[in-house]
C-alpha cells in the first residue's frame, strides 16, 4: 500500500463516518479517522483543517494530511493544517503499536450517557463484546489539542478499544480502519438502545446476562455439521465484512461522482 493508497482509504473512511450518521447534521465537520502508514509506522494520514468547505462527506484523497507521532505536519495541501485534535491520533499511535487506525467523533447517544454518568450496558448483539464491561471515561470536555491532554486520554483508554470523552465525544481504535469505525458505530448503537430502554423502563431495565454473552462469543461461524457439508461443496465462504465493503463501495462511488 502506497501513501496515496492510504490517503484514499482515509478519505473514504471519512465519508463512511458521514454515511453511518456518526458525522452528519450539526456534527458534519466534527470528527476524523486516521490510518497509520504501513510503510512508515512513525507517521499517519488524517483529515486536516482549512478547507473551503470542511465536512467529512466531501473529503478527497488530495485533502488528507500526513503527520508524525508528535502531531507535526509532514505534508498536506496548501492552506491546510492538522485537525484540531491531532493529538488524539498521535498519542494513541505512539502509545499503542497494536493500533493502526483511530476514530474520533461526537456520537450523541454515547455522549448523553456519559454526561449522565450511566454506563452503556449490553442490550443487543452488535458491539456486545465492546460494552461487556463499562467503557472508560476521560473526565474532561475540552478539546484534545495538547500533548498532555492526549497522553491523559490515552491513559484513560488503556488497552481498551474505546474511551468516552465526557460531554465531548468518543475515541475508538482498531488494528484496521474497519475495526475502529465499526467499534464506534456499534458502540453508538448500543448507547441508543440504552437510551430507549431507560425511556421505557427507567434505570431498572434488564440487560443481556453475562453467561449469554459468553455463549454468543464462543459461537463459531459455520461450525455445525450441516454448514460444514455445504462448505465442503462450495469452498471458502465469506461470513463477515460485507457491511464494511458496502460502506466503502458507497463512499467510493460518491467520491467518483464528485
Amino acid at each position: 500500500m502506497t501513501l496515496d493508497d492510504v490517503k484514499l482509504e482515509v478519505a473514504l473512511g471519512s465519508r463512511v463516518l458521514a454515511l453511518t450518521g456518526l458525522a452528519t447534521g450539526i456534527r458534519s465537520s466534527m470528527g476524523h479517522v486516521s490510518l497509520r502508514d504501513p510503510n512508515d509506522p512513525g507517521r499517519f494520514v488524517v483529515k486536516g483543517r482549512g478547507y473551503p468547505i470542511d465536512t467529512l462527506n466531501r473529503m478527497r484523497p488530495e485533502n488528507m494530511v500526513v503527520c508524525d507521532l508528535d502531531g507535526r505536519l509532514l505534508e498536506g495541501p496548501p492552506g491546510v493544517v492538522q485537525c484540531n485534535e491531532v493529538m488524539i491520533h498521535a498519542c494513541v499511535f505512539k502509545a499503542r503499536p497494536d493500533v493502526h487506525s483511530v476514530v474520533h467523533v461526537h456520537p450523541p447517544y454515547s455522549v448523553m450517557m456519559t454526561v449522565l454518568g450511566l454506563p452503556i450496558v449490553p442490550l443487543v448483539l452488535e458491539g456486545i463484546r465492546l460494552v461487556r464491561k463499562p467503557l472508560p471515561v476521560y473526565p474532561r470536555t475540552a478539546l484534545i489539542t495538547s500533548v498532555e491532554h492526549g497522553q491523559d486520554m490515552v491513559k484513560s483508554l488503556g488497552k481498551e478499544s474505546a474511551v468516552h470523552l465526557l460531554g465531548h465525544g468518543a475515541t475508538t481504535v482498531g488494528k484496521t480502519m474497519e475495526d475502529a469505525v465499526m467499534n464506534m458505530w456499534q458502540m453508538e448503537n448500543q448507547a441508543m438502545m440504552n437510551c430507549y430502554a431507560r425511556s421505557m423502563m427507567g434505570g431498572a431495565h434488564a440487560q443481556i446476562p453475562d453467561n449469554l454473552i459468553e455463549e454468543f462469543l464462543q459461537w463459531k461461524p459455520l461450525a455445525e455439521p450441516h454448514f460444514q457439508e455445504a462448505v465442503a461443496k462450495v469452498g471458502v465462504v465469506n461470513t463477515g465484512g460485507s457491511m464494511w465493503s458496502d460502506l466503502m463501495d458507497r463512499a467510493a462511488k460518491e467520491l467518483a461522482a464528485g
